[in-house]
């Protein structure tokens, strides 16, 4: 009886430990997991969705404006005199005195202060964002510039009837049908480099530039001699006429690659032409059209998710029946995207 009553009580003070217990281990259990689980639903890497509007916060904003490191050549000139500005033995300017206005059409004088980038390697054009193209079609280039002036603060225009000439030497041997191009900006013009509404327009004058040849300690260079009407982006270029067909090409990436972070890029093989592809929303991809058929060209793909950097590459040798291309970005340094471009 004893044995039995003794039974009895432990098995009712056990039944009055358990759920103590319970709540105990449930208690710790809890604790345990907010304490482990860490949440990533603001984690960049898992953002995969697309916009039919780009916010004008969006990484690819700031991913151009780290890409273009503008580098400005920048003088002083005087207004009312004749002008030759030479930058070692590859470029020079030359422009008549009085014949720099405000918008407004008032002739100015005194001191202005003018800047110049000058791109001519196709990496050059994807860190500047001014791909080659001309309403949709391909280009091919033989280098640009920008060029501005100001006096105050205030941009000052090239006087009607007045040029502007540039003399350069090229990177390549020059050709016979390059032509005056302009660079279109977006309205309001942005202020970051990427510009998505860039487009160049042939000048009313499409005769052939005219060779410059410069002698130097270095040997004899050869480039263009181009006279501009206008100021800020010229470049020299000729529509690319093949003699095959054209096609739309569209390039594939993994899902948290979106038209919010990512800019691409296609960079013919035989010739000085850089193209960007387009965010498509409907397909969830980037695409460009007029490529001609049998083209050889690659793929580049820069990002920007949260702070850090991520290079695609895609070889395609010949443009054919196959016009979709898949292809994953590898994380990489500021430093080594940039070396790359540096090198197309």
């Amino acid at each position: 009886m004893y044995l039995n009553n003794n039974n009895g009580m432990n098995m009712k003070r056990l039944a009055s430990i358990l759920p103590i217990a319970l709540l105990l281990l449930l208690g710790s259990c809890a604790k345990e997991g907010l304490n482990d689980f860490k949440p990533y639903t603001n984690n960049e890497l898992n953002d995969t969705a697309w916009v039919k509007t780009i916010s004008n916060t969006a990484n690819i904003f700031s991913l151009a404006d780290t890409l273009f490191q503008k580098t400005y050549f920048t003088d002083s000139i005087d207004l009312t005199k004749d002008q030759n500005i030479q930058l070692g033995d590859t470029l020079e300017l030359e422009f008549k005195g009085n014949c720099l206005t405000t918008g407004t059409g008032l002739l100015q004088d005194g001191k202005a202060k003018i800047e110049l980038i000058k791109i001519l390697k196709k990496g050059d054009f994807i860190k500047a964002f001014r791909p080659n193209s001309s309403n949709g079609y391909p280009l091919e280039t033989g280098g640009a510039f920008f060029i501005r002036i100001t006096k105050n603060g205030n941009e000052l225009v090239l006087a009607p009837g007045t040029s502007l000439k540039i003399k350069w030497t090229d990177i390549e041997a020059p050709k016979q049908n390059m032509q005056a191009f302009y660079g279109k900006e977006g309205f309001p013009i942005p202020t970051s480099a990427l510009d998505s509404s860039h487009n160049w327009f042939p000048d009313n004058d499409t005769s052939w530039l005219k060779p410059w040849v410069k002698n130097s300690g270095n040997g004899e260079k050869r480039g263009y001699i181009l006279e501009t009407k206008k100021l800020r982006w010229i470049s020299a270029q000729h529509v690319l006429v093949p003699n095959t067909k054209l096609t739309n090409i569209y390039g594939i990436l993994p899902p948290n690659y979106t038209n919010k972070n990512t800019l691409v890029f296609a960079v013919f093989a035989n010739s000085r032409t850089v193209l960007s592809l387009k965010s498509d929303f409907t397909s969830r991809s980037f695409t460009t059209g007029n490529v001609p058929m049998g083209t050889r060209m690659t793929l580049v793909s820069i990002s920007k998710i949260d702070k850090n950097f991520y290079l695609g590459t895609k070889l395609i040798n010949d443009v054919g029946t196959v016009v979709n291309y898949s292809f994953t970005p590898e994380k990489k340094s500021l430093a080594q995207i940039l070396e790359y471009l540096n090198s197309l």
